[in-house]
């Protein structure tokens, strides 16, 4: 009888097929389950990490204010580079200010050893391509060096669309090499955008999705992508596709001209009194507008965005 019971026991010791079949069908549904909690986390540190980028950077600014009493301006012309070169040494990077030659442009072979470092903190680590570089240039003409790109861009116009008391609003920081007062952000610091992000670049990207045409729908991309090149825009609203110029998207709508990130439902921005806010995509562009006007006189509410 013990012998029975035995060999019994030995042929029920392994799985079925159907309840392999089950167990199986059971760990494919936990995964998918957890899958997307896994993303999601995954995207929230991201974000994290992109909102202490700009952090960063904002108040890299402000030191730049305590030491010049001033704002820098968003780029020199002769020569040429732009805002971030002047916030290195405020950003632990004095080391390559110090070898960046400011006499020389960021797109010349003498600043190539500075302007080819990938830096971290100009980088927003949601975006898909991560580190990634450009050839350098001014317009249409390059001049066989490159440098790595950056997420996070400055204002140096907004768009006529927008117009106050018949001109198109202000940014806050000046063009030409002019350095800029903090009292001529009259709008109010918590009320003023500085720094945003326009992710993705040089890739064309629109709603959400990599075109096949790339440069050829950005503007200057050899001359603004490189976080030592002018690495500026001139923020405009879309259409809602994002592929005009338009009152409907405000933001995440086009890579072109416009804030554009790659975090669900909005994107992160620096404002001038240090602090970072992420702006919904639901924003009317209109508010996005009166925000990055120093002078305006726009009255807003957090509420507004």
């Amino acid at each position: 009888m013990s012998q029975f019971l035995l060999r019994r026991h030995r042929r029920r010791a392994g799985f079925t097929l159907i309840e392999l079949l089950v167990v199986i069908s059971i760990i494919a549904v936990l995964i998918a389950l957890l899958l997307p909690a896994v993303q999601a986390a995954r995207e929230a540190a991201r974000r994290a990490a992109c909102t202490n980028n700009m952090k960063q950077i904002v108040l890299a600014f402000h030191n730049h204010v305590v030491n010049y009493n001033a704002l820098p301006p968003v780029r020199t012309e002769t020569p040429s580079y732009g805002w971030a070169v002047n916030l290195l040494p405020f950003l632990e990077q004095q080391v390559l200010y110090n070898g960046f030659n400011l006499n020389k442009n960021f797109y010349d072979y003498d600043n190539q050893t500075v302007v080819r470092v990938a830096l971290q903190v100009f980088v927003c680590p949601s975006t898909p391509e991560g580190l990634r570089d450009v050839p350098l240039g001014l317009g249409k003409t390059v001049y066989g060096t490159r440098g790595f790109v950056g997420d996070y861009k400055c204002n140096h116009l907004l768009n006529s669309m927008y117009q106050v008391n018949g001109a198109a609003g202000n940014p806050v920081l000046l063009r030409a090499g002019k350095y800029q007062q903090l009292s001529a952000i009259t709008d109010g610091t918590s009320q003023t955008t500085l720094v945003h992000e326009q992710a993705g670049r040089p890739d064309f990207y629109l709603k959400g999705e990599k075109m096949q045409a790339s440069n050829a729908n950005l503007t200057d991309v050899n001359w603004w992508d490189a976080w030592a090149s002018y690495s500026h825009f001139q923020y405009q609203g879309y259409t809602a596709d994002g592929s005009k110029l338009g009152w409907a998207c405000s933001i995440n709508c086009n890579n072109g001209q416009g804030i554009y990130s790659f975090h669900p439902l909005g994107a992160n921005v620096g404002f001038c009194d240090g602090s970072v806010r992420f702006l919904k995509e639901t924003v009317p562009v209109a508010i996005v507008f009166a925000l990055a006007t120093r002078n305006g006189g726009e009255l807003l509410s957090v509420t507004d965005y």
